[in-house]
């Protein structure tokens, strides 16, 4: 058998000059640089072009597929496994110690934004299959790596991808955990809209869909007069030079891990309802508090699935102009619906008449055969390679390409060790002994899985 591991640690320094080069290049959505041939803004097309010179400069096949999605493809054969993650990041937010657009290494650390989501993971698959050119081995199917320039909002890319091009034998996402991950829940944004009494206030949290921010920003509140606590865990302080002008720090990440989070929106709530006892901030408690609200508790909506219990997480607040709009992330398992969730939020909104819900589906749930050819395989090499067994294959509340593809699940890049973290907050490091790993873990799967037996097509989403 080939040891895989091995050639991997020959590839350690290719690793860090190749991530050190595309983390360089800032990729969030930009609305302000949208062009035709760069639909996601500037940064986002630079880094969709570094991801196609790297094939091209290997000598392969590239494509660019309405400046949505590119893929470097290697072998021949009817059928394809693809790789499929994703070039653009997060926007780097606050609270950074390091460049947020500088590859910084701290011993193993390395940090940087897109270090672990998902540019990392997407270097070591394209060294994967750098191992299977340089060993030539025989393979049945071609190999598609495939860069998404829209993953982090809106998933536009993925499905524009698949308007043209085949769907996959196999293949998996290289944006979670492993070992492997079967199943995930649909996503959808709830937004609520309602009047304020205060005009002079102004509130600004949050700005990424998917992502707890860190930090609420409040304006014209008086807090001099008292009656009010801080909620536990939260950071307020005063802005210098401007009076009634306040910042409400809690710690922020990933909204599909609100567990790791103190969000300041639920805080900025319990102030701001503190302060006013009005209609509109009992309101706004209720829908925001972790407990009830977060959890849907309050709607009758925490009936767990296979992929787990729903989450409705608070991602953007803004108060201006007599009007407060709140944005949820909401996760939900298989069992659930958007209509019946619609109807249970619209239900409980009917105690504030002048409230507004909107709701706009994002995604849908999705569940693989966990007893399948492709979860046993995979989950077999991952075993081998690490000698990890205290971890089986499971679900997951994120969200992931591998909903948007045929014969799909989530496979690594992350291990299940803490050895990564701060996924779309400050600071977002991975280990690069652990990218090593991840190396040869993909270069058997890749080979594996373009020689393995085809799998059905119908596959559960």
């Amino acid at each position: 058998m080939t040891d895989f591991a091995a050639h991997a640690r020959d590839r350690a320094q290719h690793f860090l000059t190749l991530l050190a080069q595309w983390v360089a290049i800032p990729s969030p959505f930009d609305a302000a640089s949208l062009q035709p041939d760069a639909p996601f803004g500037r940064g986002v097309a630079d880094a969709l072009s570094w991801w196609q010179k790297l094939g091209d400069d290997a000598g392969l096949n590239t494509l660019n597929v309405d400046n949505h999605a590119v893929h470097i493809e290697y072998g021949s054969g009817e059928e394809i496994v693809y790789v499929f993650g994703h070039a653009d990041v997060v926007p780097a937010g606050d609270g950074w110690h390091f460049p947020p657009y500088q590859l910084s290494r701290l011993g193993d650390n390395l940090i940087g934004r897109g270090v672990v989501d998902d540019k990392g993971p997407m270097i070591a698959a394209w060294l994967a299959l750098d191992i299977l050119r340089e060993l030539n081995l025989p393979l049945s199917r071609r190999i598609r790596l495939v860069a998404g320039g829209n993953e982090e909002s809106g998933f536009r890319c993925i499905r524009r991808y698949f308007e043209s091009q085949p769907q996959p034998a196999f293949a998996f996402t290289p944006d979670g955990k492993f070992p492997v991950i079967y199943g995930e829940k649909g996503s959808l944004l709830v937004t609520l809209t309602s009047p304020v009494e205060q005009p002079g206030l102004t509130v600004s949290c949050g700005s990424v869909l998917n992502t707890i921010p860190d930090v609420a920003r409040l304006n014209g509140l008086s807090l001099s007069s008292g009656g009010w606590t801080l909620p536990d865990g939260f950071t307020l302080l005063a802005e210098p030079g401007q009076i009634n002008h306040w910042q409400l720090y809690g710690r922020g990440g990933h909204s599909s891990k609100p567990e790791a989070c103190l969000n300041p929106i639920a805080g900025a709530a319990q102030l701001l309802h503190q302060r006013f006892s009005a209609r509109w901030t009992q309101q706004l408690c209720e829908i925001t508090a972790p407990e009830t609200g977060q959890s849907g508790v309050q709607f009758a909506l925490d009936t767990p699935g296979e992929c787990g219990q729903i989450l409705l997480v608070p991602v953007v607040l803004n108060i201006k102009n007599g009007m407060v709009s709140l944005t949820l992330n909401v996760r939900y398992p298989e069992n659930l619906t958007p209509e019946y969730i619609a109807e249970r939020l619209t239900l409980w909104n009917l105690s504030w008449p002048d409230s507004r819900i909107s709701i706009e589906p994002v995604k849908s749930p999705s569940l693989y055969p966990p007893d399948s050819a492709l979860v046993k395989t995979l989950h077999e090499i991952y075993t081998r390679h690490t000698g990890d067994t205290n971890h089986p294959s499971r679900t997951t509340g994120a969200g992931s390409y591998a909903s948007a593809m045929q014969n799909a699940v989530i496979f690594g890049c992350e291990f299940p060790d803490g050895s990564s973290g701060n996924t779309h907050g400050a600071d977002e490091y991975g280990s690069l002994s652990r990218f090593i790993s991840a190396i040869g873990i993909y270069a058997e799967a890749l080979y594996r899985l373009a020689n393995l037996p085809a799998a059905p097509s119908d596959n559960t989403r």
